[in-house]
């Protein structure tokens, strides 16, 4: 079976790619930051649809423990076919707010962590596919989001330099999700608010 290296794997969007792809028989190298509890609930359910799944804690505001993720992932699993970048540090404040801290923070998670990520994948399997996940506040000035948006267009910039130096042995794709899920500790009716300000006048699911 293949496997797949999803980073944010316990919650989210990250927990939907986990258990999509578990679906279609990719065994699954789950990372998680802090979310254990959850992280454990989607492993239960990704095995019992019949694949392979381990689960590897790492901080990713540690260098150190972002270098040594996929050397941990490589000692389970024989190779990794489909590395996901989709842990991500989501700030709403603009950039005055913003605190030393919580700008490297948001750095090392958003940007650092799937650089490091990808050049070892580079380095150690040097075939398949990865995937960045981006956003579509890329594509626009919202000030609220600054630093995250900053980051996250890095990204997008990193994802498009990497396909064009790495395109012989690796794809390397970005995605850019709209309005799916509502922010932590919004309700749903966020997204039907929402919903009218978009061209297609719906969400996603």
């Amino acid at each position: 079976m293949p496997t797949v290296l999803v980073t944010g794997g316990a919650v989210r969007l990250g927990r939907a790619m986990v258990l999509h792809l578990a679906g279609r028989g990719y065994d699954i190298a789950l990372h998680y930051g802090k979310s254990q509890k959850y992280a454990e609930q989607t492993v239960d359910e990704a095995r019992k649809l019949g694949v392979k799944c381990e689960t590897y804690s790492a901080n990713f505001t540690n260098f150190n423990e972002i270098v040594s993720l996929m050397d941990r992932v490589l000692v389970d699993f024989n190779s990794i076919e489909l590395l996901v970048n989709s842990a991500a540090n989501f700030i709403q404040e603009n950039l005055e707010e913003t605190s030393d801290s919580r700008l490297l923070d948001t750095i090392h998670i958003n940007l650092i962590a799937p650089f490091i990520l990808m050049r070892e994948f580079k380095k150690t399997v040097n075939s398949g596919l990865i995937i960045n996940i981006l956003d579509q506040r890329i594509l626009r000035r919202i000030s609220t989001f600054g630093v995250y948006s900053i980051s996250k267009s890095a990204l997008a910039h990193l994802t498009e330099l990497s396909a064009v130096e790495w395109g012989e042995t690796i794809r390397v794709n970005g995605i850019a999700p709209g309005l799916i899920l509502p922010p932590a500790g919004s309700a749903d009716e966020y997204l039907l608010q929402n919903a009218p300000n978009i061209p297609t006048k719906t969400h996603g699911n």
